[in-house]
């Protein structure tokens, strides 16, 4: 597959910045996603592997990542709407690779215990939330408002490639060389971003503070750009039942097909690679979708690809051929329309939020939609340990279902097009 074209020199810069410092920032993002989708496999694997972890013992690890998403986002969006942006995302990608790389040479020397696993868990997730924070409101900065939606498939492709290269890559490196050595992989690609965004030269359009700093009046005015804003708010309360849905698959297909059904880690990562691939097309065609038939449409066509497939799962998913097959296009057609309403929402978001409000819409955007992951993973994990893992794979497409209701119901069925 070729990688997709970044926008000409003429289009994508936003203040004359040229078509190097985005092909810059999209391929520094490039590495870091690529490190965070590494990471995020490798974890839950090191603790059923070489810790023997519970269901509910890696429904925690995950919880932990994604607890920060609940405390950070709207103070880190008022941090963050006032300061420079590329630099926030260097200093980022050093400290998370110092702790992943912190992991791998504690579990090389065999001394890893579940806490450190824990707490790397932790302090990642606080890292990753001003990371992307920074990086989707460092967008509008350097590319033009009519080109955004093609911008944030660019990066929205970028997590898919990671998503399709982290697993496979931890994976097939764990078979090789055991997962301690995989966790390696990641830091090296946090310091590969790192480099990269540091030769971007374009300088940023900061926006000014104009009066006295008031916090609490700042922090509802990111809370009022969500849910004052009806399509803002039904995107941003669908994203949060389907995160709060995806680790009922995530943490039941593990541990149904690697600790129930004994399938391999380098089988299981081409697996994931499968739905990799499927958000790589996702990402990359909705664009195209968009000019065809408006958001609102777009947005209902990808919710069909983002929810019914991963019925498969629990039906047909296993280590047979047919059962393989069934779960690589499972993953496939679901993380397309997952990278597909990704590419939508975000762009409604960006489009319909003034620009001197976009850093604190996005942070409150990920406090309501990934602030339910944490909940979703112990959930998982505790329905995996009661009433196993098959059943609780059977549960997720449902809730990931209910999560439609808040477009079909609400206003974002009928937005078109968007001015500006």
């Amino acid at each position: 597959m070729t990688a997709p074209t970044p926008p000409s020199t003429d289009e994508s810069g936003k203040g004359g910045a040229p078509l190097r410092d985005f092909r810059l920032l999209w391929g520094g993002d490039f590495f870091s996603q690529l490190g965070s989708q590494t990471t995020l496999f490798l974890l839950p694997l090191l603790a059923v592997s070489l810790l023997d972890a519970s269901g509910f013992q890696v429904g925690l690890l995950q919880a932990l990542y994604m607890a920060p998403f609940v405390v950070l986002p709207l103070l880190a969006g008022i941090m963050l709407e006032h300061r420079a942006l590329r630099p926030v995302l260097i200093v980022v990608d050093l400290l998370r690779a110092a702790v992943v790389l912190t992991i791998a040479a504690t579990a090389l020397s065999g001394h890893m215990a579940l806490h450190h696993l824990l707490f790397a868990a932790l302090v990642g997730g606080c890292l990753t939330v001003v990371y992307d924070i920074a990086l989707v409101s460092y967008v509008p900065r350097l590319v033009s408002s009519r080109l955004l939606d093609t911008a944030h498939s660019r990066m929205s492709a970028n997590i898919a490639v990671g998503g399709t290269a982290g697993p496979g890559v931890g994976g097939w490196t764990a078979s090789l060389l055991g997962p301690a050595s995989a966790v390696g992989v990641s830091g090296l690609a946090y310091l590969g971003s790192a480099l990269t965004l540091f030769f971007v030269r374009h300088q940023e359009r900061v926006p000014t503070r104009t009066g006295t700093r008031d916090l609490r009046a700042e922090l509802a005015d990111g809370m009022r750009t969500v849910f004052a804003n009806p399509p803002v708010r039904a995107v941003s309360i669908h994203a949060a039942v389907y995160n709060a849905g995806i680790p009922l698959i995530t943490v039941g297909g593990l541990m149904y097909l690697v600790d129930g059904l004994g399938m391999s880690s380098g089988l299981y990562g081409t697996l994931m690679l499968t739905g990799g691939l499927g958000a790589v097309t996702g990402a990359l065609t909705v664009p195209r979708l968009i000019r065809r038939i408006g958001y609102g449409p777009s947005m209902l066509t990808v919710l069909l690809f983002s929810t019914f497939p991963y019925f498969l799962l629990p039906a047909f998913g296993g280590v047979s051929a047919f059962g393989f097959a069934a779960a690589g296009a499972a993953f496939f057609i679901g993380s397309g329309g997952a990278a597909g309403g990704s590419v939508v929402a975000t762009t409604i978001r960006q489009r319909l939020t003034p620009e001197n409000l976009r850093t604190r819409m996005n942070a409150t955007y990920r406090l309501v939609s990934f602030g339910a992951i944490p909940i979703g993973a112990l959930g998982a994990g505790t329905l995996a340990d009661v009433i196993g893992a098959r059943e609780t794979l059977w549960i997720a497409p449902v809730v990931l279902l209910v999560s439609c209701l808040p477009v079909l119901l609400g206003p974002v069925r009928r937005l078109r097009d968007i001015p500006g």
